[in-house]
């Protein structure tokens, strides 16, 4: 049995799949659940329907995948970070890109690495004081070129950590041990992203232990990432940064599964769900891969990850009436009122409200939403429930136009490296989510594309993460003249001889990566530099990563 759950902002959805067979494999069992203020409440309801009259042993693993993490980035509720950063040549980073919680502090260091300026202990003690009285939940300190060499960042780590002696549950986290590729903003930008929503995952990984061991698992268990593979729960809890855009992961190899090798079209992705909606284009019948890291809420990162674009619009998403015309908030205060009547009067309408208005679904008290919309104005439910809908779509189609611009405005591959040479052009849309039934006729002359939901939709997400195939990547730098090696990820530094060579980087990579089959080198560069005594050497870079993938096929 694989079994594969997926935590939403609005429901927790699970499937469990039966291995019938080498790389085969088939669905057993579904199970969804409301998700509440603790995950783990909907956690164990879907473990106890899934494994109702199944032997726990019978499981062969679990994999777990959450949008919380990116809802509260895209609502404006995940942590507030503080930044210490030194600099180097070339262009600085501008403090007003990173807000009032950012201080760049003296100490720099060259493009070998080198510290040529020291660091001010004393002034980053005081930057560190600052941030932490300014209530930054958490402290992330970064240098130029850490990954080269992690003195600076060590120093202020150090002086981090002794201003945060007394306060309880603050975190310090130096940025070139969670990414060690050199590009500065996307390295700080993943860095504090990891930081902001550090807390929220360990509660939630505390809940999934809680669960997995009330229900009498034993089986392995594992966090999508945002590049479809895997990881552990622990390294989950180091870097959760790598599962922030796992929701939308899920729901891109939850699609592959049901389509199957379709290499006829470019297929665009619309995963609705109760706080955000996720995009995503299929070509030559794969998913495409960020070339450079994941821009999440409009922040840059190191992340790799399946190119996807996630926007907080679902379907509780509240509609507020401002001038006289319905305006989607990006926000999620609650479910739509017809699942919660309480609220009525109290919060406005929801995109659900909406089509149950229409009467394009019937959930929950369908004369509550009715009577949200009449509040509007008086004798016009109906008319306000049509501009609500069409507000939706219209904010689709924006946001739809504008991504798929963006991928045909950079260098785009597919999950297999195959780099996409051609100009992107959808000729279908698919739905996925709770709406993708109701939702993709009334999309499909908003989009201008013929739209469908197919057969398993609602819980492609918790599918794919079923049969999500694990993924791991590194790199490592080596300076020939200084005599230094460093994996910053793997944390390994050591010195080397002045003959070592790329082909020696590539092998040693590998090796410490622990030389899977799947694995293979990703890039490799190589350049000659002086040394400050004249010497010649090499500056080598190698990348490696293996191949994301699904586990299995599901039986027709």
């Amino acid at each position: 049995m694989f079994l594969g759950i997926d935590v939403g902002g609005t429901h927790t959805d699970a499937v469990i799949l039966e291995e019938i067979g080498p790389g085969l494999a088939r669905p057993a069992a579904q199970a969804k659940a409301q998700t509440g203020e603790r995950a783990i409440e909907s956690l164990s309801a879907v473990l106890a329907s899934l494994l109702k009259g199944c032997n726990p042993a019978s499981v062969k693993r679990l994999t777990v995948s959450t949008t919380l993490g990116l809802n509260s980035v895209l609502t404006g509720t995940a942590d507030p970070v503080g930044i210490m950063a030194t600099s180097g040549p070339g262009l600085d980073l501008e403090p007003a890109d990173w807000g009032p919680l950012f201080r760049l502090l003296g100490g720099r260091q060259d493009h070998r690495g080198q510290v040529v300026e020291p660091l001010d202990p004393s002034q980053a003690r005081a930057a560190a004081e600052e941030l932490w009285g300014l209530k930054a939940a958490a402290l992330v300190v970064a240098s130029k070129f850490g990954p080269k060499n992690p003195q600076l960042e060590n120093e202020m780590y150090a002086q981090a950590v002794a201003a945060s002696s007394q306060l309880a549950g603050r975190q310090v986290m130096a940025a070139s041990s969670l990414f060690g590729r050199l590009n500065f903003p996307r390295r700080l930008g993943g860095a504090v992203l990891n930081a902001a929503v550090k807390r929220l995952y360990d509660a939630f990984l505390d809940d999934l232990s809680q669960a997995v061991a009330a229900c009498g698992l034993k089986c392995p268990v594992h966090v999508l990432k945002a590049d479809g593979g895997v990881m552990e729960t622990e390294a989950a809890r180091e870097k959760p940064v790598l599962a922030l855009a796992a929701g939308p992961a899920a729901s891109l190899l939850g699609l592959w599964a049901l389509s199957g090798d379709d290499s006829d079209h470019d297929v665009l992705m619309v995963d609705m769900g109760g706080t955000s909606t996720d995009l995503a284009l299929f070509s030559c019948g794969r998913p495409l891969m960020t070339p450079g890291g994941l821009t999440l809420a409009g922040r840059p990162t190191l992340v790799r990850g399946l190119l996807t674009h996630s926007l907080a619009l679902g379907g509780d998403t509240d509609l507020e009436m401002i001038d006289g015309q319905i305006v989607p908030q990006p926000r999620r205060r609650g479910p739509a009122l017809a699942l919660a009547p309480e609220g009525l009067g109290r919060r406005p309408p929801t995109l659900t409200d909406a089509l149950n208005v229409l009467g394009f679904c019937r959930l929950g008290e369908v004369e509550v939403s009715e009577k949200a919309f009449d509040a509007l104005i008086p004798g016009q439910a109906k008319q306000m429930a049509e501009q609500a809908v069409a507000a939706v779509l219209k904010l689709l189609r924006q946001a739809v136009d504008k991504f798929v611009k963006q991928i045909n405005d950079q260098p785009v591959y597919t999950i297999s490296d195959y780099l996409v040479d051609w100009k992107l052009e959808p000729a279908r849309v698919v739905f996925l989510g709770g709406p993708a039934e109701t939702l993709a006729p009334l999309a499909e002359k908003a989009l201008g594309l013929p739209a469908s939901a197919p057969n398993g939709a609602a819980t492609a997400n918790a599918l794919g993460a079923a049969l999500a195939k694990p993924t791991s990547e590194a790199e490592l730098y080596a300076d020939t003249a200084l005599g230094v090696l460093s994996a910053p990820t793997l944390g390994c530094r050591r010195s080397i001889g002045f003959s070592y060579t790329v082909d020696e980087a590539k092998r040693e990579l590998l090796s410490l990566m622990g030389g899977g089959g799947d694995l293979r080198i990703t890039a490799e560069e190589s350049f000659s530099q002086l040394s400050d005594a004249g010497r010649s050497g090499k500056v080598i870079r190698v990348a490696a990563q293996s191949a994301p993938g699904l586990v299995a096929s599901l039986s027709s």
